[in-house]
């Protein structure tokens, strides 16, 4: 796999996982019982710790973009 669909698939897995924390934390915040409460917070947790994994190697992928732009004169 190349970089470029490698950083295309981790934005699209980064973006599904936002979406499920960003769902499952609502949830949790307003009590709605869309699923099993201990269900949720698993998925809310476990999705978390693998958004930071997948933050960590899109930062890794964009180094050189994100150096260019504090590099500017």
């Amino acid at each position: 796999m190349n970089k470029l669909s490698r950083m295309r698939l981790t934005f699209i897995i980064l973006a599904i996982v936002f979406i499920i924390i960003a769902v499952t934390g609502v949830c949790m915040d307003f009590h709605l019982d869309l699923f099993n409460r201990r269900t949720m917070k698993y998925f809310h947790i476990y999705c978390g710790y693998f958004m930071i994994l997948l933050v960590i190697i899109h930062l890794l992928d964009n180094k050189l973009w994100i150096k260019n732009i504090f590099n500017k004169k």
